[in-house]
């Protein structure tokens, strides 16, 4: 019997008048659909096959950068493949600064035509360095591609509703929220698959607007952020309330912790899936179908986990997260430091040959650090969350670190706090954290999030 594919479940498009079957797509979106298809090869290769053509790409596009790049004039000319793997590891690593500082000293002078239109995609500068990145229309092709494949992994039905709540510009998807048809995420300028109705709403509504808006849309797929679906999940639970449809929630955007994972099964019973992209490089990990570990996206890009040194790290050990995309000629980006740390993890026992990216941690001003110039990740517990509640009814909180001996501990509450809340939220910050500093405890209505809806639960201001 032939096997199951990936297409009997996904009715494509089709763009020629009077064509029904079989569809024929868009020039575009013929080219992501031969691509997902070598994907769903590509994936079952050995880590050294799928190695081994990652650096066969590599060498096109550094032989590429190194000719037409002012920034890479100088690098080292392998003259095969085998010698670039050999000096990989002692290449510069491209630090987020570089990037804003040089500009067009990044930019290719010679695109290739046949890469499609250049564009550029800004980032929203939640690391305090906001930057400009070009790329190609083959860029969009491979992000669709990799959306496609997410859809695929986790087994979603095109049909299903979609819901996000998400950032939004000012004015638009607020409460009661928008309604449409298609999820965007696979439209280019003809639509991929056939998909169902969508609906959305802005991140800046109220809770109980969001538990209501929830209720009455009744998607079976919702994608926010970690933040707020625990949030609307502990609120669920409060309220004993569930929506009936509910299948699966995405996370994106921020740091993903168990706990979140735990509160979303117990408020609707369902998992959560979490990727990991940015706005400049594409997807980076995909959550295994089987773990919830990531596979990284080796197709598209070079993902590696470094210790200060620039070597690569074992699995187990954290390091710095550096990216290099395999596909963007117009700003070759080689050995790009994303500002997060991450671990790398053994083969997944599902059987791809794709690496394993174990946990994200977060970003370099994420991590707490001790008056001996130490620093450790942070990561409460349930048992911490816990307490820090029977405290005060805290909707959301985030830690800042002032200097090596001060902290602020700002709570999202309804009411405003009292003496004794404070001293005893002092206490738990001290002791959950385990850094006997000074805790400044302030209340607001709301904390203040990102450009693009992140909200960092801990962050450094020292430099």
């Amino acid at each position: 019997m032939q096997k199951n594919s990936w297409l009997n479940n996904f009715h494509l498009t089709s763009n020629i008048e009077h064509l029904e079957f079989p569809a024929i797509g868009t020039p575009e979106n013929l080219a992501v659909i031969s691509t997902l298809t070598q994907l769903d090869n590509s994936q079952w290769w050995s880590p050294e096959k799928i190695n081994e053509n990652q650096f066969k790409q590599l060498f096109s596009l550094f032989k590429h950068a190194i000719k037409t790049v002012p920034h890479y004039k100088d690098y080292p000319v392998p003259t095969s493949v085998s010698g670039l793997m050999e000096i990989w590891q002692s290449l510069p690593i491209l630090e987020r600064a570089d990037i804003g500082g040089q500009g067009e000293a990044l930019v290719s002078s010679k695109t290739p035509r046949s890469h499609g239109g250049i564009g550029t995609q800004y980032t929203s500068g939640s690391t305090g360095q906001p930057i400009a990145v070009k790329n190609t229309a083959l860029s969009r092709v491979f992000w669709r591609a990799f959306t496609a494949r997410d859809h695929i992994w986790h087994e979603r039905d095109p049909g299903w509703k979609l819901g996000h709540i998400r950032i939004a510009k000012k004015g638009q998807a607020k409460y009661p929220g928008t309604t449409g048809m298609g999820w965007g995420s696979l439209k280019g300028k003809a639509e991929l698959f056939k998909t169902g109705p969508i609906a959305g709403l802005n991140i800046n509504s109220t809770l109980e607007q969001q538990a209501e808006w929830l209720l009455r849309t009744d998607p079976e797929f919702l994608i926010t952020y970690p933040s707020l679906i625990q949030r609307l999940a502990e609120y669920c639970i409060k309220k004993k309330i569930r929506p009936k449809k509910l299948r699966q929630v995405e996370t994106i955007s921020e740091v993903l912790t168990p706990k979140v994972r735990e509160l979303c099964h117990e408020a609707f019973g369902v998992k959560i899936v979490d990727l990991y992209s940015t706005r400049e490089l594409g997807y980076l990990g995909l959550q295994c179908p089987e773990n919830d570990h990531y596979h990284v996206q080796s197709e598209g890009v070079l993902l590696e986990v470094v210790d200060e040194e620039g070597k690569a790290c074992p699995p187990g050990l954290p390091g710095k997260i550096l990216v290099t995309p395999l596909h963007n000629f117009a700003m070759p980006l080689i050995r790009y430091a994303v500002g997060d740390y991450g671990v790398m993890g053994e083969a997944c026992s599902c059987g791809r040959g794709l690496p394993v990216l174990k946990s994200i941690l977060g970003r370099e001003r994420n991590r707490l650090r001790h008056p001996d110039g130490s620093h450790r990740w942070i990561a409460l517990s349930a048992k911490d969350y816990k307490a820090l509640l029977t405290i005060a009814p805290v909707k959301e909180y985030q830690i800042i670190q002032r200097s090596l001996t001060k902290l602020d501990l700002n709570l999202a509450v309804d009411n405003k706090l009292t003496k004794d809340q404070k001293e005893k939220l002092t206490k738990w910050a001290q002791s959950a954290l385990h850094f006997p500093a000074e805790i400044n405890v302030y209340g607001h209505k709301t904390l203040e999030r990102s450009a693009n809806g992140k909200l960092e639960l801990f962050k450094s201001l020292i430099e």
